[in-house]
């Protein structure tokens, strides 16, 4: 069952956004919707990138990511969630991926919008932001 999601989007352009503890600054950027290629079943997936910069050698961060289904303006319904943590060295970049394996996933072509949140969990717990993705049409 499809849920309806949080808010319309209005955005056209994807965005990078910044969270943070002391200490720690992480950078995360949604990608656009698209096929997966990697997969051996057709799917439709965005990734997140996030890379840290730290005064500690590795930081926990979490992403909670949202396939959202629908036109740029208008109304939009999750599709498909995810919900990941991955330790990160200094100066490196994690890749999550929106829906995660094992969860449900997404082939039915029409426009999406990925959206996600993220949060350093330790060593320090930290603030809370949010991006989004541009909104294609994935055919």
């Amino acid at each position: 069952m499809i849920a309806p999601a949080q808010a319309d989007s209005t955005t056209a352009e994807a965005t990078t956004f910044r969270f943070s503890t002391g200490g720690a600054v992480c950078l995360a950027t949604p990608e656009s919707p698209h096929w997966s290629s990697g997969a051996a079943d057709r799917r439709i997936l965005f990734k997140t990138r996030v890379t840290c910069d730290s005064t500690y050698p590795s930081v926990t961060v979490r992403i909670k990511g949202r396939l959202e289904r629908g036109p740029l303006i208008g109304p939009k319904y999750i599709a498909a969630t995810s919900d990941q943590t991955q330790v990160i060295k200094k100066g490196q970049t994690a890749t999550f991926y929106t829906p995660q394996i094992g969860g449900a996933q997404v082939s039915e072509p029409d426009w999406y919008t990925g959206t996600v949140t993220g949060q350093i969990t330790a060593p320090v717990p930290g603030n809370i932001d949010d991006g989004r993705s541009k909104t294609v049409e994935v055919r």
